[in-house]
C-alpha cells in the first residue's frame, strides 16, 4: 500500500513538471540590433527581449532633417513550425505604421537573430 502511494505521487509530481515546463517556450534574452542603409535613409531597430517581453526601438533618419525614433512594448512568442522551421509572433499593446503585430519567419544563430530575412546581431 505504501508503494502504491509513492508510485501514484511520484507519477503526479511528474504530471506537474511536465505540464510546467510545456508553458515555458523558448526565450530570448538580450538586445538585438540592426541597421539598414538605403541611399539616403537610415534605418535601425533593437529588439531588447526579457522573458516574454520585447521593447522594439526603432530610429529612421534621413541625410536631412531630424531622425525620428519610435518604441513600442510589446510580448513575443516562438512558434515551431511542423516543417521544422521557426517563427516568432509578437504582440504590441499599441500598433504603429511600421511595427505591427504578427507572425514572421525566425533563426536563431550564437550571437544573432533572423526575423523575415533581416539579421540581428546581439548587443553585447
Amino acid at each position: 500500500m505504501k508503494n502504491a502511494v509513492r508510485i501514484i505521487a511520484v507519477l503526479l509530481l511528474v504530471c506537474m513538471l511536465g505540464m510546467t515546463f510545456v508553458g515555458c517556450g523558448k526565450k530570448l534574452s538580450g538586445t538585438y540590433s540592426a541597421e539598414i542603409d538605403a541611399f539616403v535613409i537610415k534605418y535601425t531597430a533593437d529588439y531588447k527581449f526579457s522573458g516574454s517581453k520585447v521593447t522594439v526601438t526603432k530610429t529612421v533618419s534621413a541625410l536631412v532633417g531630424d531622425a525620428k525614433t519610435t518604441t513600442i512594448e510589446g510580448t513575443y512568442e516562438i512558434i515551431e513550425n511542423e516543417d521544422d522551421t521557426m517563427s516568432i509572433k509578437f504582440e504590441f499593446e499599441t500598433e504603429d505604421d511600421q511595427i505591427k503585430s504578427g507572425t514572421v519567419k525566425f533563426e536563431e544563430g550564437e550571437d544573432y537573430i533572423k526575423m523575415a530575412g533581416i539579421k540581428y546581431t546581439l548587443k553585447k
